[in-house]
């Protein structure tokens, strides 16, 4: 028993200290349990009544959307309805005032782009002329709702007989409407008919094309087992999200705002105070009990694995907490020879015996500390830039610190490996980019003291060199025995070299720093070595100008590569003389990429690269000159081209028609309605088919192939320009110069003079 009494007093006295933590854990987590099981058995009963009072909420702010939202778009079509271009469509028939359908479509087409109004489609229904105008084009009430958007309840007839109403405002029940005509058959999706008119004037209406689904994915937010169903004022459903659901009698004419409980469904309902709609909520009993016995299983299973973890990461945090602890009491024991006195009450042994050996080796190293706090100041700065930039030296601490009263200067080098490099030597760009840096590193130590070089980025090369005597740096010129060796590897890699003038603040590093990459950034095309020292403004560029930009989109869309690589390469030339920077280049050469296959795509066409063959945004890195850029477009524009016209010349019978008239007939008669006569369609039609497969107006076809026929005769021929202007079909030479400015930006003689063989030639 003595015994016993003996070891448990010891045990209390100097429990481990790993059991001493593990124990204190386990009291905390046992802790945060108990008030965790009694909040949960508090809050439990009144979560089922929550989740009620929350439902409710959803289903009030649910129908506040969609109330402001009608008013909005009944707003909306009101000032449609009255503004200036409806009023002289109304009073005149449609077919004579074209200029003003014109600018409607463009209105409806710039309204229609506002995402947030969920519209698919507004159209002017003219029942006198049998007429309607949408985003589209102009077409007669059979067509558009019998092919563009049929639906068997909402057809031609149907809408002639609603306008004949006396409301001045309707919303109709949602539909699913689709395209039925001989080139597609497809769904548009489910829309919500909104009419609204003079309730005086049957004969003109405005129709809007609601997006349901969009407006319920935007107003709604559902729950498990719940369905949404909106009532008219006379109890028509006008959306749901089920069809199969039947509202019992009880729910009809409701008033305000509550629930409704029936066969273990709950029904929530809201009156609209603007458009007299009900909006209702469906929801079972039975997603309320699931949602309450997830919630409960939710809660055991946090429950569970919260103190699971907890005893895991009590258990770890003690192990590794006390495991040093022990390592560090043996080596103190052994530094200790014999002991040291215990002067902590402490029940911890470790503690105990910890406290008196730290206390005996801190006398004996308290110069060495101090020592290196005094030191430590100057390595500070460094360290922040290290852990800033991720910087790591020559495999040891950074040898030197930047101070107040040391001069300092930065050289940044940046290496682009060519296609030759990294061909010959495929595996061992890093390794090449480690020599390098040796190299530089190697230069700049003969030359200054304690100078640093870092690999910053993955092409990218700092040195910061510590000026001990300003006069002797000017002197010297140690970058030049670098030039001399990057000039000799000037095939394989690119180097561009940014030196700073001589800073004396450790402060202005950062600054530095970012001026010495703005000049790496100022590199201009060759692929020699370029040492940068000062930065130039660089102005933007206006290249292409509008013009450029719709002749090259407009020829890119026909396939033309006589026009568009001649016209890339004259904008390229522009950059050279204007002085631009690489950069610039390559921002220009991927913009004229991204035109070019977003024309592709558009007329689903594939480049079709092969396994081996580069991208040609891989190639455009590859062009460091003036003539590799024009050779890479001469071959990239080219086989788009060819693609383009391949492609309309397999798929599109139509387009390659009007195509092949108009290059026979530039000039004759070439309006809209007399080349859809030939092809025994109407022009509205012709128009929009052609802008569909081609991406371009039909007008600007037209206008851009007489435009260049021009151009072709005012350099190859001596035709006179009233002869020219009249082969094209233009009846006067004021129309053709004011138009011909237009594209080129200069006369006709200017042109002439500047690009035409022959001399002497009348204006």
């Amino acid at each position: 028993m003595k015994w016993i009494r003996r070891f448990s007093t010891k045990f209390k006295m100097e429990m481990s200290l790993f059991y001493t933590l593990f124990s204190s854990f386990i009291v905390i987590i046992l802790l945060l349990v108990s008030i965790n099981l009694v909040s949960y058995s508090f809050f439990r009963n009144s979560i089922k009544d929550e989740i009620i009072v929350n439902s409710g909420m959803n289903l009030n702010t649910t129908a506040s959307n969609y109330e402001k939202h009608i008013k909005l778009i009944r707003s909306y079509m009101l000032s449609y309805l009255f503004n200036n271009d409806t009023q002289i469509l109304r009073s005149a028939s449609p077919g004579v005032r074209y200029d003003i359908v014109t600018d409607a479509q463009k209105s409806l087409r710039y309204s229609l782009n506002n995402s947030l109004l969920y519209i698919d489609n507004m159209i002017y229904y003219f029942k006198d002329s049998g007429l309607v105008i949408d985003k589209d084009g102009t077409r007669d009430p059979l067509t558009m709702f019998n092919k563009f958007y049929a639906h068997p309840l909402y057809t031609a007839d149907f809408w002639s007989k609603e306008m004949d109403s006396a409301k001045s405002f309707k919303v109709y029940p949602s539909a699913t409407f689709q395209i039925s005509t001989a080139f597609e058959k497809e769904s548009i999706g489910n829309l919500m008919p909104i009419m609204v008119k003079n309730a005086y004037d049957h004969n003109f209406a405005l129709i809007v094309l609601m997006k349901s689904t969009a407006l319920y994915d935007a107003f709604y937010q559902p729950k498990e087992g719940s369905n949404l169903v909106i009532l008219d004022e006379s109890n028509k459903v006008i959306f749901t999200t089920d069809d199969s659901i039947e509202l019992p009698a009880a729910v009809n004419n409701l008033q305000g705002t509550g629930y409704k409980k029936q066969d273990d469904i709950y029904y929530f309902y809201k009156k609209g105070g603007d458009t007299g709609f009900t909006y209702i909520e469906v929801l079972s009993d039975r997603g309320l009990v699931d949602q309450m016995q997830k919630l409960n299983i939710l809660m055991v299973a946090l429950l569970a694995l919260s103190v699971l973890i907890s005893l895991v990461v009590s258990y770890f945090i003690a192990k590794r907490f006390h495991n040093p602890l022990a390592n560090m009491l043996r080596s103190s024991q052994a530094l200790g020879s014999g002991g040291l006195p215990w002067n902590m009450n402490s029940r911890i042994k470790e503690f105990n015996v910890l406290h008196n050996t730290l206390s005996h080796l801190s006398k004996s190293n308290k110069a060495i500390h101090e020592d290196l706090e005094s030191k430590n100041s100057l390595l500070q700065q460094f360290a922040y830039m290290t852990r800033l930039k991720k910087i790591h030296g020559r495999d040891a601490p950074l040898p030197a610190a930047i101070d107040a009263n040391k001069p300092y200067r930065l050289v940044l080098f940046q290496l682009v490996f060519k296609d030759r490099f990294l061909i010959e030597i495929s595996n061992a760009p890093q390794r090449a980019l480690n020599m390098y840096k040796e190299l530089i590193h190697a230069n700049f130590a003969a030359h200054y003291k304690d100078s640093l070089t870092f690999q910053l980025e993955r092409d990218q090369i700092l040195t910061i060199l510590f000026v001990e005597d300003e006069e002797k740096d000017k002197q010297s010129n140690p970058l030049q025995n670098l030039i001399e060796i990057f000039e000799l590897d000037s095939s394989y890699c690119n180097f561009t070299i940014a030196p700073s003038p001589v800073r004396k603040h450790s402060t202005d590093i950062a600054e530095t720093y970012q001026n010495v990459l703005d000049l790496i950034k100022q590199r201009r095309l060759g692929e020699d070595v370029q040492v940068i020292t000062e930065w130039h403004p660089q102005p933007a560029l206006m290249i292409p100008s509008p013009l450029e930009e719709s002749e090259l989109t407009a020829n890119l869309h026909s396939g033309s590569d006589s026009v568009t690589v001649p016209l890339v390469h004259k904008l390229l030339d522009q950059l050279a003389k204007m002085d631009a920077l690489a950069k610039q280049f390559q921002d220009f050469s991927k913009d004229v990429v991204n035109r070019t296959f977003k024309v592709m795509y558009a007329q689903n066409i594939s480049f079709g690269m092969s396994a081996d063959e580069a991208s040609p945004y891989d190639q455009l890195k590859s062009c460091y000159t003036l003539p590799q850029y024009k050779a890479f477009f001469e071959q990239f524009l080219s086989r788009a081209a060819e693609l383009i016209r391949g492609k309309r010349s397999e798929t599109d019978v139509m387009t390659k028609f009007v195509m092949e008239y108009v290059e026979s007939n530039y000039g004759d008669d070439l309006s809209l309605d007399a080349i859809a006569s030939k092809l025994g369609i109407t022009g509205p039609y012709l128009s929009t088919y052609f802008k569909e497969k081609t991406g371009t107006n039909f007008s600007d076809y037209i206008f851009s192939v007489r435009m260049n026929k021009a151009m072709g005769m005012l350099q190859d021929t001596n035709l006179k320009i009233q002869e020219i202007a009249s082969l094209i079909g233009y009846f006067t030479v004021a129309s053709f110069n004011r138009v011909f400015k237009k594209h080129t930006g200069m006369t006709p003689s200017e042109y002439r003079r500047q690009n035409n063989k022959w001399q002497g030639e009348e204006s």
